[in-house]
């Protein structure tokens, strides 16, 4: 009778409920709760993590890495009214297509935003991937909003964030008000760079995002 109420508990149907079922359901249980812990805990590393950077005093010009980034060779989409909550699908529709041209490409994205202001809704942005092709000649054929350009070698203040993408505006928020008390002056709008994000990694927590701000 206990067993019979312990996997009902698990909401195991009693037609399903054999001698071995309890072992097997324990162990799924015991499996999930796992993921579970260790999920909560990066969850609760991460907010520690952003509440000592989002709150503290600290000498935020040390979280900075001056770095060189390119000289590449792109393949872009434009996308003219952008929302940031698909960019996921806009990076997938840029791999599909990469893909029909056979094009070589680094295994991440990067996503250029063509204006500084916040607008999660109405945004102009580029899609890129770095291609490691020769860039095609006029012949290649691709789709509308689809093209290749090159990026120059550019120097960059570099953020390295670890997260998930809802607590990046917070993130820019206070790196946004970093460089203008410093009156530091952007040659161009900011840029992420998704290392890992959902296409391959399966906890937000997991996230590797850099984001840059030309300089």
């Amino acid at each position: 009778f206990l067993k019979i109420k312990l996997l009902q508990n698990f909401h195991v149907p009693l037609k399903q409920i054999k001698t071995n079922a309890v072992e097997s359901t324990l162990l799924s249980r015991l499996k999930n709760l796992k993921e579970e812990i260790v999920e909560k805990e990066k969850e609760y590393k991460f907010l520690e993590k952003m509440k000592s950077f989002l709150f503290k005093d600290n000498d935020i010009e040390n979280v900075f890495q001056t770095k060189s980034f390119g000289p590449y060779n792109l393949f872009i989409m434009k996308v003219e009214r952008g929302e940031y909550s698909r960019i996921s699908e806009y990076i997938k529709t840029l791999w599909k297509e990469a893909k029909r041209l056979k094009l070589k490409c680094e295994k991440y994205e990067i996503v250029f935003y063509l204006n500084s202001a916040y607008n999660p809704k109405n945004t102009p942005m580029e899609i890129a991937l770095i291609s490691l092709s020769h860039l095609p000649g006029g012949s290649t054929k691709t789709k509308e909003n689809f093209y290749f350009k090159k990026y120059p070698k550019t120097k960059i203040l570099a953020f390295e964030y670890n997260g998930p993408y809802e607590y990046l505006i917070l993130v820019y928020q206070k790196l946004f008000n970093y460089l203008e008390e410093e009156k530091i002056n952007l040659k161009s709008p900011g840029f992420d760079i998704y290392k890992k994000g959902p296409l391959n990694t399966k906890s937000g927590y997991d996230y590797q995002t850099t984001i840059g701000f030309p300089i």
